[in-house]
């Protein structure tokens, strides 16, 4: 009985996580959106938010010529991010992720890259973008979804073997 407790909690906690993620989602328009992807030269804070996302939606980066001129080709995901941000069911397609099946090769790269990351904070990433802040949010909400769900399945099955 005390395992079928700890589990409920664990599942208590990440319930107010997913649900704030899903209401950050919910205060975007598509007006936000088009502001972002409109933005010619996007701000750190955006590129690293849309640079998530991409990479939990399994889009890959472009290969582009290093700015700096150093010849070699460099990874950006601004290309893949206007044409995802262009895409009229981004919004929706973020709230239909099938987030129980994440695959843990993408969410390495988000726990390695981008959680860590002291700009990656959604108060920081406000003051380049409110709807940035907003995604910022879900991405962080997916990372602490998956980490539960990968511990709570289990223990899931386990407390259905153990009723």
């Amino acid at each position: 009985a005390d395992k079928q407790m700890s589990v409920k909690e664990d599942l208590d906690k990440v319930e107010p996580i997913l649900e704030s993620a899903l209401a950050a989602l919910d205060t975007l328009t598509a007006q936000d959106i088009t502001v972002v992807k409109s933005m010619k030269s996007p701000p750190a804070g955006v590129k690293l938010v849309m640079e998530a996302i991409c990479i939990l939606k399994g889009i890959k980066a472009d290969k582009i010529p290093d700015p700096t001129g150093s010849g070699k080709k460099i990874e950006d995901f601004w290309g893949p991010a206007k044409r995802l941000l262009g895409d009229m069911r981004f919004l929706q397609s973020l709230h239909e992720y099938d987030k129980d099946n994440i695959p843990p090769a993408y969410m390495n790269i988000i726990r390695k890259n981008y959680i860590p990351n002291p700009d990656f904070v959604p108060e920081k990433i406000r003051n380049a973008s409110t709807a940035a802040e907003g995604l910022c949010k879900w991405v962080i909400a997916m990372d602490s979804y998956d980490k539960v769900a990968k511990i709570v399945a289990p223990l899931r099955n386990e407390l259905q073997k153990l009723e």
